[in-house]
């Protein structure tokens, strides 16, 4: 197997992902015991990544680390990486832009290769789009094509979305426009991170329609929730203790323009509401586990426990 142990692949979201498959399969291809870790950089801890890095796994013969949105952790991967990695042990980074003095992009190409995949531009869009709706058996007409792209921003990755939803609804293969004005509505990409932000605010109204805008899995989101509460609460004790910013950051081991983010939450709110909060998040997920209660529900009782206590609820008469 050629795979080099280190890939950064930099460039249109669907075409990594692409890219991303073809070189897990090559991974994998002769290995009986494998490891998948998928992470996104902002939520690595440095330190803990390093040593897994360098260290042989006991379980396996192969693992490979799938790390997205690496350019948010640029300088702490770069460092990681440029340690050492372990026989068997391959990284995959994926990056929308780095600049060219980036550590990250030269310690990559020092220790590995770097791909490079733009997003297609011009009519080269709707060839993309017409390539990918017919690996999911579907012959668009011409006006669907052009529907869909106005639709999806012409985002490759939301096509493909879209691309399998409509195939479901067609029988014959056959994709018209008007197939696409009735079930593909306009959108912009949708990511969590606005959902836990406005969770981290106390912001009510904003928590619920960030939640209305995500097709994710509930369960996945509430995990999500109680890793970002349990942040806020470790800033929140730091702040009290009168912590310096600096060491906060080193703390946390997170990037700075995201430790910004979250220091600024964590003042929002005293320790007893972080807490609270916290408590609730955990004992609804092991009620999740439990088979209590549905993931969903779950997770719109967080949201709702947001509600401003100010002014409690009066009885009404009679």
């Amino acid at each position: 197997m050629d795979e080099p142990q280190i890939i950064l692949f930099i460039g249109d979201p669907y075409r990594c992902e692409v890219a991303l498959a073809k070189r897990e399969e090559a991974i994998f291809s002769d290995a009986l015991e494998r490891e998948r870790h998928s992470l996104y950089a902002d939520e690595i801890d440095p330190s803990v990544f390093g040593v897994e890095l360098r260290s042989a796994s006991l379980f396996s013969g192969r693992r490979h680390f799938i790390v997205r949105h690496a350019e948010r952790g640029e300088a702490p991967i770069a460092a990681a990486i440029s340690k050492g990695v372990s026989v068997g042990t391959f990284i995959s980074l994926i990056a929308g832009e780095l600049k060219q003095r980036s550590p990250l992009l030269r310690a990559c190409k020092e220790r590995g290769e770097v791909v490079t995949l733009p997003p297609p531009r011009g009519r080269g869009t709707g060839t993309a789009a017409a390539s990918i709706l017919a690996e999911e058996g579907l012959n668009p007409e011409k006006g669907a094509i052009d529907l869909l792209l106005s639709r999806t921003g012409g985002r490759l990755i939301a096509i493909a979305q879209e691309g399998a939803k409509l195939r479901s609804f067609s029988r014959s293969g056959e994709l018209t426009e008007e197939a696409v004005e009735r079930l593909v509505f306009p959108n912009a990409e949708q990511t969590v991170y606005p959902f836990f932000d406005r969770l981290g605010e106390g912001d009510l109204a904003g928590a619920l329609a960030e939640l209305r805008g995500l097709d994710q899995d509930p369960t996945w989101l509430l995990t999500g929730a109680i890793r970002h509460l349990t942040r806020l609460v470790m800033i929140r004790l730091l702040l009290d203790r009168k912590t310096p910013r600096k060491r906060i950051v080193e703390l946390i081991g997170t990037p700075d323009w995201l430790a910004s983010r979250l220091i600024g939450q964590a003042k929002r709110h005293e320790i007893a509401r972080l807490s609270s909060l916290l408590d609730l998040a955990i004992a609804l997920d092991i009620d999740v586990k439990g088979g209590k209660i549905p993931a969903s529900d779950a997770l719109l009782k967080l949201v709702l426990s947001l509600t401003p206590r100010e002014a409690p609820l009066q009885p009404s008469p009679g």
